[in-house]
């Protein structure tokens, strides 16, 4: 009987502060799942890089490929739609708007002989602020060699290397967007910090 009424207060202590602390984390609950806008350029759909003379390879569909599967480990909660030409920036949301390849051809001092090619991708996202900025963010890839002349009859790795150079750079932009000073926190994956 005299460990009765300890325990009681013991029980209404616990009771009270799980109230309270529930009551205190609904706001916060209610915020992480908030959607975060993902958006990319609809001319990107249709954005192709020429490699000879009737061959193209489609490096927007490679970048929205590479931005759709990438962005779960950066954000909690995404979703990916087209940004039509004349629809205005939402604060808040983060738009893949460009990508580009570049590529070029070393040949032996002198000579015809090929010596080897590189590539290289370049990506652009626009990061709208809660007050409607747009900020600017580039994502670069390393340059990628290959000995083997790109596109040839014996060439089965350029188009690879290509979206592996624009993975790469989606990747490195991703990683600036989600390292901005007032980046909200509460958009971040927790897949990206147990990496």
């Amino acid at each position: 009987m005299k460990f009765g009424i300890p325990f009681v207060f013991i029980l209404i202590f616990l009771l009270v502060h799980c109230v309270t602390s529930s009551q205190t984390e609904s706001p916060e609950q209610g915020r992480s799942g908030k959607s975060l806008r993902l958006q990319y350029a609809q001319e990107l759909e249709t954005k192709v890089l020429k490699v000879g003379p009737a061959q193209e390879i489609s490096i927007g569909q490679f970048a929205l490929q590479s931005f759709s599967n990438t962005s779960s480990r950066f954000f909690t909660v995404s979703t990916l739609s087209p940004l039509k030409s004349n629809e205005p920036l939402e604060p808040g949301a983060i738009v893949l708007r460009k990508v580009q390849v570049d590529r070029s051809l070393e040949f032996e001092e002198g000579t015809t002989k090929f010596h080897h090619a590189t590539f290289a991708s370049i990506v652009e996202f626009l990061v709208i602020s809660s007050s409607g900025e747009p900020q600017r963010i580039l994502g670069h890839s390393e340059q990628i060699t290959s000995r083997t002349i790109p596109f040839s009859l014996e060439d089965t790795e350029s188009k690879e290397k290509i979206a592996n150079s624009i993975q790469s750079a989606v990747e490195e932009g991703l990683q600036q967007i989600v390292s901005l000073k007032d980046f909200p926190s509460i958009y971040k994956s927790q897949n990206m910090f147990q990496r």
